[in-house]
């Protein structure tokens, strides 16, 4: 059943918005260690940049779900007070990184699980669809998402 049918539109959309806030606060992580840290500030603004894509791409799911929603149907359930639960981590990290109170190493542990969250892992859950343009910006995050993990084992390996 469609999401005009079902009635889900609205909190598929609202889904939605609250994936791209994870995004953004994660961008706004990135961005903070970025200027805390000097030596790697193109190591964290290369994946704030794609955090912060990845937001924009989330915009444009929302818009082409709005356009044709009879192309969606709803997928599996998502807990919006984990994602909140998220955002409110993630913040109180930015925090940590503007005061000083972690350091570098803790940092990159943080931000590598944050990328091996399961909010991350589940975006291509959220709705059924064979909408190739949505597929398509789905498939992009869940990629670079991979490659953010990777980069930051990487950078960890190089801790020691």
């Amino acid at each position: 059943m469609d999401l005009i049918a079902s009635g889900d539109l609205k909190g598929i959309l609202d889904v939605l918005s609250f994936m791209a806030d994870v995004e953004r606060a994660l961008a706004e992580l990135y961005h903070a260690c970025g200027e805390t840290w000097d030596d790697g500030h193109g190591f964290w603004s290369g994946i704030e940049d794609e955090e912060n894509k990845h937001a924009r791409n989330i915009e444009s799911m929302k818009d082409i779900i709005s356009r044709k929603p009879e192309r969606f149907e709803k997928g599996r359930p998502f807990n919006i007070m984990a994602a909140q639960t998220l955002i409110r981590g993630i913040r109180g990290n930015i925090d940590k990184v503007r005061t000083g109170t972690i350091q570098r190493k803790n940092a990159l542990f943080v931000a590598r699980d944050m990328e091996q969250s399961m909010m991350e892992q589940r975006y291509g859950e959220v709705v059924k669809t064979e909408d190739i343009e949505y597929l398509g910006l789905m498939k992009e995050i869940i990629s670079d998402t991979a490659a953010h993990k990777a980069k930051l084992d990487a950078e960890i390996r190089n801790l020691n």
